[in-house]
């Protein structure tokens, strides 16, 4: 075989390296490298990641529900919640017609729960539906 193949992508100028990850996984499809490191950091913080997971194991929740899963007086949920909704991970929706209006409610968002999904299969194997 030859190993004369030529690269797919140029090689980065040194100046431009976020430039270039932008362009070459990003294209524009998921925001921008900026955002996904937002998202990242957001997730750094396991009471942060573990809000995420049981959004995403429950899909929409009273903020009251996550307040009574949480149970810890002193966690400011009210914050930690602003952080993945900052992100993009969670978003604020309306209560359901059968539920409490005047509670707000929480659902994980397609790319909190593309986050979930990859890590559930890359560390347990399994290949979740969602």
């Amino acid at each position: 075989m030859s190993s004369d193949a030529t690269p797919t992508a140029p090689d980065p100028d040194e100046g431009d390296l976020e430039q270039y990850v932008d362009e070459q996984l990003f294209s524009g499809n998921m925001g921008t490298l900026t955002d996904h490191v937002a998202r990242k950091a957001a997730l750094g913080d396991e009471r942060r990641y573990a809000i995420l997971y049981y959004l995403w194991d429950r899909e929409e929740v009273a903020r009251k529900e996550l307040a009574e899963a949480v149970d810890n007086p002193s966690f400011d949920l009210t914050h930690h919640l602003g952080e993945l909704v900052d992100a993009g991970l969670v978003a604020r929706v309306g209560a359901p017609e059968d539920q409490d209006g005047r509670q707000t409610f929480y659902q994980i968002t397609h790319i909190g729960r593309q986050e979930i999904t990859a890590d559930v299969r890359n560390i347990t194997g399994s290949h979740p539906q969602y």
